[in-house]
């Protein structure tokens, strides 16, 4: 506590000899916000070395490809924390474990980041640049290069400051790909062929599908405004599973609500996927009604679909990140 309050009154004291020490003037914009970032730096991070607007503080090189702002689509794992030292965003298990933060439901791992102009902060362009694959930086990104706008010089971030405070990353680079959808597709396919020896879609092409149920006779197409009844399972592709209609698979995945009723569901069947509802709602994700649409009376399947058949860009909480594929499980059942 000594040593927090001592930091406390020296950078204070630094702030105030710069102001005091600077000719009675006009200043640029934001001038002081930098002097207090540059005092607060100079105590916590003297050696930190400054990059293109960041300071870097740490730097492991990666030995895999190079990152290059050619490709739109980057993957990696990271943390960031505020300049007091409160994480305020995590992906990665071991800093999770670290700090006693660790959650079996959140999900950890690779993440979509999205680079470029308009897209991203320009501080974690500048971060990833000279990147390798398995490289891990870590980086001070004043407030100021924490705009998705893109400038010339220091000085033009420095008067177009943003309301983002600046913030201490660490990032993991992962790879990168130049399209999204295929890259996931990919991966759903080798999904598909490892778990359930199948490469099959559906005619959309874009949900792959499994039947667990083999009919003795032709399976049964459902008529419109049919009511059946069925039992659901939905997890990501690390298997953690983020909703289910079974209170047991609900427990052992630690995701157990007392105040939700676990029980079988209606569904109300209709002449294209797009119109099934489920109970009284029909704000189903696409992913989930297209795989359900092609399902028979009294049958078990998986499906699996990409992040734009699902929570698309942004998610579902923590149980589901950013741009997921999906998994469901469903079993048709006999009214409860």
């Amino acid at each position: 506590m000594k040593h927090i309050i001592r930091s406390f009154f020296t950078l204070a004291a630094l702030a105030v000899l710069a102001v005091s020490c600077g000719k009675q003037t006009e200043e640029a914009t934001n001038a002081a916000a930098k002097r207090y970032f540059d005092a607060w730096r100079a105590i916590n991070y003297p050696d930190a070395v400054e990059k293109d607007g960041i300071y870097i503080i740490e730097d492991k090189a990666g030995t895999g490809l190079e990152w290059t702002e050619n490709l739109p689509v980057s993957f990696a794992t990271y943390t960031i924390r505020s300049l007091g030292g409160t994480v305020s965003s995590n992906t990665d298990e071991a800093w999770a474990r670290q700090l006693g933060q660790y959650n079996q439901t959140y999900y950890y791992g690779q993440q979509v980041i999205l680079t470029g102009e308009n897209v991203s902060y320009a501080g974690i362009d500048i971060m990833l640049d000279g990147m390798r694959e398995g490289g891990t930086r870590t980086a001070i990104i004043p407030s100021w290069m924490m705009t998705y706008d893109r400038y010339d010089t220091a000085a033009e971030y420095l008067e177009h400051e943003s309301d983002v405070s600046s913030a201490i990353y660490t990032i993991t680079f992962l790879g990168q790909t130049a399209n999204l959808a295929e890259y996931e597709y990919t991966q759903m396919l080798d999904y598909a062929q490892r778990n359930w020896s199948t490469s099959d879609t559906l005619s959309t092409g874009a949900v792959f599908f499994k039947s667990h149920t083999v009919f003795d006779e032709e399976p049964v197409e459902m008529p419109s405004d049919t009511i059946v009844y069925i039992n659901y399972t939905g997890r990501r592709m690390d298997g953690q599973v983020f909703d289910t209609t079974i209170a047991d698979t609900a427990k052992f995945y630690n995701i157990y609500n007392a105040s939700k009723t676990y029980s079988p569901v209606s569904v109300t069947w209709a002449e294209s996927a797009d119109d099934l509802t489920m109970g009284d709602s029909s704000s189903l994700i696409d992913g989930f009604k297209i795989g359900l649409f092609a399902m028979h009376a009294d049958e078990s399947a998986s499906f699996l679909f990409g992040y734009n058949l699902g929570y698309g860009s942004s998610g579902s909480g923590n149980l589901v990140p950013a741009y997921a594929a999906l998994r469901f499980d469903i079993e048709m059942v006999p009214e409860p």
